[in-house]
């Protein structure tokens, strides 16, 4: 596990003449209580639409109390497969949505892009024990390694949603590289989130 710094950049940055956004498929999966145009989602889409990606934000059933089950099933249904130009993006609970779905639909020798878990736990939160219905089952973290080669963490230094202890627990279990957002909360628009430039950046960097 290693901690990663770079400077930000937006779409505006990241050259017209490169064109290998044009392939990609992004799913951004909300966590609890979030929408679709909540928080950094919206921004997020569009910079990436910009670039020539296809990007699919779903709105997860029921999240003033979402249901594991449901929540996954959801994921099954959409129309994305996974493959190398998938790439999938969790946000708080979305990031062990994602993880249970990969474990799920998880062929032998299937490669998925890569993923990054923002705020990412699989652990009972404190704060949030009406979630401990989600991280009952325990992940199988060899799997998950192993269909990914790109797997990144964000992180910030006072999220007091998610103990940040969880997500770098997660993340050296995951073998994620690590990026550390220094004052950042749980990456919340009434935390000044409605822009991600760190996230934009680091997917510039790896994709």
């Amino acid at each position: 596990m290693s901690t990663i710094t770079f400077q930000h950049l937006t779409s505006q940055n990241i050259s017209a003449l490169n064109d290998r956004f044009l392939n990609k498929k992004f799913v951004i999966v909300h966590g609890y209580t979030a929408t679709p145009t909540k928080n950094w989602f919206p921004w997020l889409k569009a910079e990436l639409e910009s670039l020539g990606a296809f990007v699919e934000v779903p709105e997860m059933p029921e999240s003033l109390s979402p249901n594991p089950q449901k929540w996954l099933q959801h994921l099954i249904e959409l129309p994305v497969h996974i493959d190398e130009n998938t790439i999938l993006i969790g946000h708080s609970l979305g990031c062990i949505t994602i993880l249970r779905f990969l474990a799920h639909q998880r062929v032998e020798g299937q490669k998925l892009g890569g993923y990054i878990l923002v705020s990412g736990f699989d652990d009972e939160q404190a704060t949030l024990p009406e979630l401990s219905v989600h991280t009952v089952d325990k992940l199988n973290y060899g799997e998950l390694v192993d269909i990914a080669d790109k797997r990144i963490s964000i992180i910030s230094t006072n999220d007091e949603i998610v103990s940040p202890q969880s997500s770098k627990e997660l993340a050296q279990a995951l073998q994620t590289e690590v990026i550390i957002e220094e004052g950042a909360g749980h990456f919340l628009d009434r935390e000044g989130y409605t822009e991600f430039p760190t996230l934009l950046t680091t997917i510039d960097k790896y994709f």
